[in-house]
């Protein structure tokens, strides 16, 4: 389980069958990680890694070692970070830049999706996304919604609005769908995990502020494995939360 922390400045690696914990600190060869936010891996086991401020995207072997890294003029503050399965191409939210450039295995640019603003298709500050069922999510922060679009960039939905009530959205941070087509989003302003359907009705909320056992303190990224097991990174209360998905 590979999990970003930016105030480290590194990639915890947990290995719960051995019960080992590693760091892993370098983006390349003497250049440690600054702001590491987003992370992906490969089919051939490696790890993609997004920094911020270091502006590129490094690739470490299974070992943690730097092996290359993928980097463009025109990629200004890459977040969130996820692949096609299928095709291996690489899509990075640039928050800087209002958009998701769109790289491929060899990480040359070949695709650029969005632009700044508030309409469909359009960002503000998108940060975190995740690729599942053939469709890219992607969360756009600022405008406090999750946008869907297919692997080509055609925009498809957008999922939540902007309001007070419980199921509206404010600062949204993650997102990730499970097989069933549910989405969850992270709404880390209000410290809950939120959970909408495929057509984006509301269903349910998970958390509320605290650090007791399914309370969040400043949630941020999420992800789900093969086995339906939802990773929520809890930011202020320097955890990983994990859940269970049980299904319908």
């Amino acid at each position: 389980i590979f999990v970003t922390d930016t105030s480290r400045g590194g990639v915890f690696v947990f290995d719960p069958v051995a019960g080992k914990l590693t760091v892993w600190e370098y983006a390349e060869w003497y250049k440690p990680f600054i702001a590491p936010i987003g992370v992906a891996v490969t089919d051939t086991g490696e790890l993609l890694v997004s920094d911020a401020e270091l502006a590129a995207i490094f690739i470490l072997d299974q070992e943690g070692k730097p092996v290359g890294k993928i980097s463009d003029q025109r990629l200004k503050r890459p977040t969130g970070i996820a692949r096609d399965p299928d095709t291996g191409s690489i899509y990075v939210a640039d928050t800087k830049s209002h958009d998701i450039k769109v790289f491929t295995p060899d990480g040359i640019l070949i695709n650029v999706i969005g632009a700044p603003g508030e309409g469909p298709g359009t960002f503000n500050s998108p940060v975190h996304i995740s690729f599942a069922g053939n469709q890219l999510y992607v969360v756009d922060t600022l405008n406090a919604r999750v946008q869907v679009f297919s692997a080509d960039g055609t925009y498809l939905s957008s999922i939540g609005e902007r309001g007070l009530y419980l199921g509206n959205l404010t600062h949204p941070k993650g997102v990730v769908a499970d097989i069933d087509g549910n989405v969850y989003v992270t709404e880390s302003f209000y410290d809950y995990l939120l959970i909408y359907d495929r057509d984006g009705r509301f269903l349910l909320p998970i958390g509320g502020t605290g650090s007791g056992v399914g309370e969040f303190f400043l949630p941020a990224g999420i992800w789900m494995d093969q086995r339906e097991r939802l990773y929520v990174a809890d930011m202020f209360n320097g955890r990983v939360m994990v859940l269970d998905y049980l299904g319908g």
